[in-house]
């Protein structure tokens, strides 16, 4: 079974020229997909956070916010690094380069909007959540992190036809439902460190991520049917159904999909309990973001392999 890093580092694109980073390969470069597949999931988790504490259902206690607050700071915070830091898969952030340009992009705005609120959070969490400064902070910090999600989702698919931008998981819908997932698991791993109470296996939030999961699950199927598309407009349908190829396509995407979807959702629903539950829970979320980036670069490789004839 062909690994999918086995796919060209360049040349995504039939007009893309080697040297440049273009938009389709800094989507799929296997560096570019982790520190996207990690932003995500950052974004994911704090809108979980704000959520819980808008509506008054998180457990009190300052550690109980903290932590999950710099999980998620540390994950969305990475793109920025890596662009500070001149890494050649990360030329810009949001469309923006600290170094060359002083004022950010409107991408770059709105992603640097949601640290307002978090550092909101960090100052109000005092062992009790039912202060209503604190519930208004965690509505910022979810409306934030959706905006930022579906706002910067839209300026990286500015740039790309419209049938890429699905294939490449740069559309709205996409990229927050798989956000909410991985950012949702951190977040019962977060609940599971922390938390002495016994959690209900049936409870609303834990059905309320199973849901996701389906949903995401759907979104996967309309971007393999998107680039399925892709190749039948072009008469290049052999890679997707005939010789070794498909064969080891299938196999790919049925272990990506037990590992981004299918292995948390066991977990979900099995819920050990005791010392085995945090155990559970990071098992899960570690799953879940190996699976997305290997989706993601799955999809480059098939990509590539239809570009490439």
């Amino acid at each position: 079974m062909a690994e999918p890093n086995d796919a060209p580092s360049v040349a995504l694109d039939p007009l893309d020229r080697p040297g440049e980073v273009t938009p389709v390969q800094s989507l799929f470069s296997m560096p570019g997909v982790v520190v996207q597949t990690a932003m995500a999931a950052g974004y994911g988790l704090w809108m979980v956070l704000g959520t819980a504490l808008a509506l008054g259902l998180y457990p009190d206690g300052r550690g109980e916010v903290l932590v999950p607050l710099s999980i998620g700071l540390v994950l969305v915070s990475l793109g920025l690094v890596a662009t500070c830091l001149r890494l050649p898969f990360a030329p810009a952030w949001h469309g923006w380069d600290p170094v060359k340009r002083m004022m950010p992009t409107a991408e770059g705005m709105v992603a640097m909007a949601n640290y307002l609120p978090m550092l909101a959070l960090a100052g109000l969490a005092r062992g009790g959540n039912d202060f209503w400064a604190t519930r208004l902070a965690g509505a910022a910090l979810m409306l934030c992190s959706l905006a930022t999600l579906v706002y910067t989702a839209r300026g990286a698919s500015r740039h790309l036809p419209l049938s890429v931008a699905s294939v490449a998981n740069a559309l709205p819908l996409g990229r927050t439902v798989s956000a909410l997932f991985a950012g949702g698991l951190w977040f019962w791993l977060c609940v599971a460190l922390q938390s002495e109470v016994p959690i209900n296996p049936l409870n609303p939030w834990r059905l309320a991520l199973l849901a996701v999961a389906l949903a995401l699950g759907v979104v996967e199927g309309m971007r393999w049917r998107a680039l399925r598309q892709l190749a039948e407009e072009s008469g290049a349908t052999g890679y997707f159904t005939t010789g070794r190829t498909a064969v080891s396509l299938l196999a790919w995407r049925f272990t990506v999909a037990v590992l981004s979807v299918g292995l948390p959702c066991v977990l979900l629903v099995s819920h050990p309990a005791g010392p085995l539950l945090p155990v559970a829970a990071g098992l899960a979320a570690l799953s879940c973001i190996i699976g997305q980036c290997l989706e993601q670069r799955l999809y480059g490789r098939a990509y590539a392999q239809w570009v490439h004839g």
